[in-house]
């Protein structure tokens, strides 16, 4: 999902030359992530930008949870230095990898990458069990727990749709309540995926939405690239059928992401999408 709001808030390129004149500002270039103005410098960093409510306390917390990722041995741009910003917004600067993107394929030819990634996410957890207590819950990126009443608010002017929303989301919390919890990246799939130049290893990026979740969470994104029944070869039925219950909400999540952000586009992008699947799209 990109984001509508493009371009770097007004008065953000200067301040930013000025807070980090060292680096290589003729190289620069424009990205866009889901909530993120990004700048990137080949070879020096990566800047995120993000405005919003609570853009500061999100910013060090986004930082923060890239640099216990990396700490615990994990392939994943780790936070450099400080953050600087305005009451408008923060940015943070974070390692860039020399790679290409990782583009799928089928399963059968992807599934040991992938596989071999979730299996790193698991074991890191098990070597380093602080991190249980460190990194946030679920979908903090999108409210938390107030997230359920963030999706009913913003359904409420169509009671059909918010039936169905509801319905969505209670089925997916009553599924997850039973399940045990994991280190999770929280939007795990090919389009967070980097091969590094250097040797082709796999890198993960965008650890905003890491946590301590459920772990059909990191199955969920992948649903978007691959038939669900073949990853069912390699996921057990319940597993499935968390991360299918986890797809058909996230838009929802989206959209109070967006509201968080005063992106009001993109609720209105990603609440479209939601009112599409679920009355156009069998067993959505």
């Amino acid at each position: 999902m990109t984001s509508t709001l493009q371009g770097l808030p007004e008065g953000a390129a200067t301040t930013l030359h000025e807070c980090w004149p060292h680096l290589p500002w003729h190289r620069a270039h424009e990205a866009h992530g889901a909530f993120h103005s990004v700048l990137i410098l080949p070879g020096a960093a990566v800047i995120r930008v993000r405005t919003g409510a609570d853009h500061r306390s999100l910013t060090h917390r986004e930082a923060s949870t890239a640099s216990m990722l990396a700490a615990a041995g994990l392939r994943v741009p780790g936070a450099l230095g400080d953050g600087v910003g305005t009451a408008q917004w923060t940015a943070h600067r974070y390692e860039v990898v020399d790679g290409a993107a990782f583009t799928p394929r089928s399963w059968q030819k992807d599934r040991g990458l992938i596989l071999s990634l979730l299996e790193q996410w698991r074991g890191t957890a098990a070597a380093h069990p602080e991190l249980r207590a460190s990194l946030p819950p679920p979908r903090h990126w999108c409210g938390g727990e107030e997230w359920p009443r963030i999706a009913h608010r913003l359904t409420a002017d169509s009671p059909d749709i918010a039936s169905l929303a509801r319905t969505r989301i209670e089925s997916l919390l009553k599924m997850e309540a039973g399940a045990e919890h994991a280190l999770v990246h929280g939007d795990f799939g090919p389009h967070n995926i980097l091969l590094a130049a250097e040797d082709g290893a796999p890198w993960l990026i965008d650890t905003d939405n890491a946590a301590w979740a459920d772990p059909a969470l990191d199955i969920a994104p992948l649903l978007a690239s691959y038939a669900a029944e073949d990853l069912a070869a390699d996921f057990s039925d319940t597993m499935m059928q968390r991360a299918i219950a986890h797809r058909r909400t996230l838009s929802l999540q989206v959209a109070a992401a967006a509201a968080a952000r005063g992106d009001t586009e993109l609720v209105t992008h990603a609440l479209g999408n939601f009112r599409r699947r679920v009355l156009t799209e069998p067993g959505w």
